[in-house]
């Protein structure tokens, strides 16, 4: 495509256009040079809507309101000194986690088989949330 069309050329995604660089050297103009023309998201209703209007980190368009969300995470929640402070409480969600697995295996395990379906999908969801829930009451 970049033989007929260019080195630089847009196709439409869906309801988005997404441009396409095939050069190094574009590339790298625009993740150096032109970064805050491509640092933004595409604004979409439902992230607006599980967002509380594109107040989380992930899905705040880029600007000062940004720049100040990843500061803070970068130096209040994800410093090395916050990261040791907190280790008590990640060792003792795990271990916690860990006890009620075996717990599980123990009661569903079947005289055939060592095996037990865990559903790990929500049994990380529980961890990260309790995680983040003892990091938010500060215990």
């Amino acid at each position: 495509m970049a033989d007929k069309y260019g080195r630089m050329l847009t196709i439409k995604l869906g309801a988005r256009r997404a441009l396409v660089v095939s050069s190094w050297e574009i590339a790298k103009d625009c993740l150096t040079i032109h970064d805050k023309a491509f640092a933004t998201r595409p604004k979409a209703v439902a992230q607006e809507l599980l967002s509380y209007n594109h107040a989380m980190i992930a899905t705040a368009p880029y600007g000062p309101y940004w720049r100040q969300m990843r500061k803070f995470a970068t130096v209040e929640l994800l410093s090395n000194h916050r990261l040791n402070l907190l280790k008590h409480v990640r060792k003792s969600e795990v271990k916690t986690s860990l006890q009620q697995l075996y717990q599980l295996w123990n009661k569903k395990k079947s005289s055939n088989s060592d095996k037990v379906l865990v559903e790990m999908k929500r049994w990380f969801g529980d961890v990260t949330l309790n995680v983040i829930l003892m990091i938010v009451v500060g215990k």
